[in-house]
């Protein structure tokens, strides 16, 4: 009788054992977001009839120049947080972009904040 009762405790420990360390994996390290506090230089509006992209180049106060591609995900704000859309993003406007780059060596826009 202790036999059976020893071994049905053993799968079962097994068993728990086995669907925790399929529960705790070590997750997919995602790729970081990196951020960009400048200048807007330039906003382009892209084109689906030519096949040109939305883009918009900053520079920071080190004069370093970047462009991020504006994607149809990117998150777009205004300095109260309240979305807005890329046409009231104009030179000057200062803004801080959080963005990925791809393998490609692209920089795309996960989110553009307008600053006051």
């Amino acid at each position: 009788m202790r036999k059976p009762i020893t071994i049905l405790v053993s799968i079962l420990v097994l068993c728990f054992a086995a669907a925790y360390s399929a529960t705790t994996a070590v997750p997919q390290k995602q790729p970081a977001h990196k951020t960009f506090v400048g200048t807007v230089e330039s906003v382009t509006v892209g084109d689906a009839a030519k096949g040109t992209k939305s883009e918009l180049a900053v520079t920071n106060e080190a004069k370093q120049k970047m462009t991020f591609v504006i994607l149809a995900t990117t998150v777009l704000h205004d300095a109260q947080g309240k979305p807005i859309t890329l046409d009231k993003f104009k030179a000057g406007n200062k803004v801080t972009v959080s963005y990925e780059t791809t393998a490609a060596g692209v920089n795309e826009a996960i989110s553009i904040k307008m600053m006051k």
